[in-house]
């Protein structure tokens, strides 16, 4: 097989993609109300942060359709600052929003929400 400009062109932007894919770490709130698209069998997290000294957590609230999570939230605690990480996975093509709510269980502190487009089809909206 003869190797041309075209074909390296398509290697080069394969290979940059991948390594994107792979490096592109944990979703956090800088993400929020952002859209991200996966594939489908894609593990991905949600990785948020609280207030240690609080009495408010991040808790899920939305149906999980198209994604899976995997465990319950893993929840790590430092001096200053608690971690709550959420482990899913894609389960078939579609869209699913997640949302999670930082809550003390009565007064919702704050919100967090994402898009996740399941699939090869790309985003298609109404808009």
């Amino acid at each position: 097989m003869k190797l041309n400009y075209l074909n390296l062109k398509i290697i080069a932007t394969l290979l940059i993609t991948l390594m994107l894919v792979i490096c592109s770490g944990p979703i956090t709130y800088k993400s929020n109300n952002k859209t991200i698209e996966l594939s489908e069998d894609d593990p991905f997290q949600i990785v948020l942060e609280g207030d240690s000294n609080s009495d408010y957590q991040w808790e899920l609230i939305s149906k999980k359709t198209y994604v899976k999570l995997l465990k319950p939230v893993t929840i790590s605690t430092e001096t200053d600052k608690t971690t709550y990480t959420f482990d899913f996975k894609t389960l078939s093509d579609g869209e699913q929003i997640i949302k999670l709510i930082y809550t003390d269980g009565e007064i919702i502190e704050d919100e967090f929400t994402v898009t996740i487009i399941v699939g090869t089809i790309g985003l298609i909206t109404a808009d």
